[in-house]
């Protein structure tokens, strides 16, 4: 596993660590102030493994609905004009998905949520992008604590935690599934003992008056802490009708969870920090522009294992095609000439091979005979990273374009491709191949300003024309002609603005 680097931020300070495998290789906190962010940027500067942003503010609300059941873009409109209804002046929310009704119009419960206040967070967003940091995603205590539960069997469920640097926070959990979450600030209280004796009282009311928690519905508390804390407050709770204890020493916790740390306190932030570098949930609350550079490491990586893949497959292709014709056995003395003269190119193929695919058990003269075809194949079209990487160099300069679709293929029906059927020593090759690349995207930040969009997108295709593509759009994100109207679409929500350019590259001659 590669190193990541975890960040945990609260109100006044920012947590950074860098994870080498499962260990911290290094580790720094910074104040929210001028002065730290500025030794964050110093500290980024050397780095460039993939970051993880976990926070834990009192400024993340939760709220509730029930919505009916669509799909597809009406169903993507429908909860972003909730996120808009509820939370207007963040762009960190998200909406959950908690469950189908059962019965009735089978309606979908929902629970929407958001960081209510971005002043916290943006000034450090913005040194990691100035950094091209790639951003995974920014994820919430509550976020993370499900796995926290355990295999605890109750449907009616409080998890309390205390993390030193920001507060006790309290999350609620109805058959599993968050309800809502509560951080008191850790100057209110002396202790993590005193803090959970003072607040799961308030706690327990605020439920019932809520109507989260049933009218006689016994309430079940995990509360996770070191050993000695636990000890303590087993001895001082109070033992009342309505609750019920259980206590979980985080020494326990990391050693289920294969963590490799040791707890001095009842501090559980490297609980959940390595609990979402493990197992980070889909759901987040970043948008495609901050986890842009994520996204272009993601696509990087996927370009060099499809060209992996691309020669895998016609190396395998080829052996067998050779293999079926292994019947022709006409001109035997020749063909033993040319064997011994290609022995040595022969080794060296299979040397490169086992190290490229190790475990492959086709036999050295299959593949000498692949290799040769490959050779031959390589006159029909280039390499596909020789094609997509100005593609990937592009797209980093235009990060308001988010790509939904991306397809390859070669164009097999060009008058200048002559036929390739017969593979084993018959490939002729008269003309250029045209390969032809299809990106369905969509622009993102535009909002209502049409025209600042289709001058965005216009020079993207100028970019990628200058990169050596002949472009064209079959979809445009307007209809700008004579019969279209823009102003008909200025409630339709962002996701709105698809559009798909054609790309052609000519093989060299």
């Amino acid at each position: 596993m590669g190193s990541r680097l975890l960040l945990f931020l609260c109100a006044n300070r920012l947590h950074a660590q860098l994870m080498s495998g499962d260990k911290i290789a290094l580790q720094q906190d910074f104040n929210n102030s001028q002065e730290g962010r500025a030794e964050f940027a110093a500290f980024l500067q050397p780095l460039k493994s993939p970051a993880y942003l976990l926070v834990d503010l009192i400024e993340e609300d939760f709220r509730q609905e029930t919505i009916p059941h669509l799909k597809g873009r009406s169903r993507s409109a429908l909860l972003q004009r909730k996120c808009d209804q509820y939370y207007r002046g963040t762009p960190f929310h998200q909406a959950t998905l908690l469950q189908r009704q059962k019965t009735g119009r089978r309606d979908d419960e929902m629970l929407f949520s958001a960081l209510t206040n971005p002043s916290l967070i943006i000034p450090w967003l913005e040194i990691m992008q100035a950094q091209k940091i790639p951003l995974a995603g920014i994820y919430s205590i509550p976020q993370v604590s499900a796995p926290l539960l355990g295999n605890h069997s109750s449907d009616h469920l409080l998890l309390i935690s205390w993390e030193k640097s920001a507060g006790l926070r309290q999350s609620y959990f109805i058959e599993r599934r968050l309800q809502i979450s509560r951080l008191t600030p850790v100057h209110a209280v002396s202790s993590f003992q005193d803090a959970v004796i003072k607040e799961l009282g308030r706690t327990c009311q605020y439920l019932k008056s809520l109507s989260l928690l049933p009218e006689g519905q016994r309430l079940d508390v995990r509360i996770l802490g070191h050993g000695d804390d636990l000890v303590e407050l087993q001895k001082k709770l109070p033992v009342a009708p309505d609750m019920r204890y259980d206590f979980a020493g985080l020494d326990e916790i990391a050693a289920q969870l294969k963590i490799n740390y040791r707890f001095t306190d009842s501090d559980a932030s490297q609980i959940f920090l390595h609990e979402l570098a493990a197992k980070p949930p889909k759901a987040h609350y970043a948008n495609a522009g901050h986890t842009h550079y994520f996204t272009l490491k993601q696509l990087r990586n996927a370009l060099g294992w499809f060209s992996g893949s691309v020669l895998a497959g016609s190396l395998i292709w080829g052996a067998a095609n050779v293999m079926l014709n292994n019947g022709n056995t006409t001109e035997t003395e020749s063909l033993k000439i040319r064997t011994q003269r290609a022995l040595d190119e022969t080794r060296q193929i299979t040397q490169t091979f086992s190290v490229l695919f190790p475990g492959s058990r086709a036999p050295a003269a299959d593949m000498k005979t692949s290799v040769s075809i490959m050779r031959k194949l390589d006159q029909y079209a280039p390499k596909p990273q020789d094609i997509l990487k100005p593609i990937s160099t592009v797209l980093d300069h235009f990060p308001q374009i988010e790509l939904d679709n991306f397809d390859w293929r070669t164009n097999a029906t060009s008058p200048d491709i002559n036929d390739i059927a017969a593979v084993h020593g018959s490939i002729k090759n008269s003309g250029n191949v045209a390969t032809v690349i299809t990106i369905k995207a969509n622009l993102r930040g535009f909002a209502s300003d049409y025209r600042a969009a289709l001058a965005y997108l216009d020079r993207f295709q100028r970019e990628l024309s200058a990169a050596g593509y002949q472009v064209t759009m079959p979809t445009k994100p307007l209809d700008i002609g004579s019969g279209g109207s823009i102003a008909d679409q200025r409630e339709a929500p962002e996701k709105a603005l698809d559009f798909s350019l054609q790309l052609v590259a000519k093989a060299p001659a």
